[in-house]
């Protein structure tokens, strides 16, 4: 028979003195530095979201009357002396371009000196030696189109008008 030290103890009241007290951890090890990074993020994120609120994303298209598809140069753009303008209108009409310099004298484009594409309705013109307009005078320059159907020129006229800037 084995002897024993003491009396018996049931092993599910065994305790074990390793364990020692249980320490709660903290939910943050280091604040300082979680508020920090925490704070950057958030500003991260409010720049990011600022700056695709305040985006310019209209399209020049949707100041355009609804016979004029596209323009070149585009409004306001600053653009060298003999810059090609191009006017692309609704398919079944034409028009009549004149440039008006900065200081406001309006020369009418001679219909000769314009390219137009009929099927397309798209009329281009650029200035140059042998042209009305040699190259545009430095400044605001402004564009007039008068368009106008191709197969009734009484029906859809109307005019339209843009600006650039020519540096020379």
């Amino acid at each position: 028979m084995r002897k024993s030290a003491g009396p018996a103890v049931r092993s599910s009241v065994v305790t074990t003195e390793l364990s020692g007290p249980t320490t709660r951890r903290k939910a943050i090890e280091h604040p300082g530095r979680f508020a920090i990074v925490a704070g950057g993020l958030t500003f991260v994120a409010l720049l990011f979201a600022g700056a695709i609120m305040s985006a310019d994303t209209k399209d020049v298209k949707s100041s355009l009357p609804g016979e004029v598809q596209t323009i070149s140069p585009k409004p306001g753009s600053i653009v060298p002396p003999q810059e090609q303008i191009t006017v692309d209108l609704r398919d079944d009409l034409t028009a009549d371009l004149e440039i008006c310099g900065p200081t406001g004298g309006c020369i009418p484009i001679p219909a000769d000196q314009v390219a137009f594409v009929p099927a397309l309705g798209q009329l281009t013109f650029r200035p140059g030696e042998g042209q009305e307009i040699d190259g545009y005078q430095p400044g605001r320059n402004t564009v007039r189109v008068s368009f106008r159907s191709q197969a009734d020129p009484a029906q859809d006229n109307g005019t339209f008008s843009w600006a650039f800037v020519s540096k020379s």
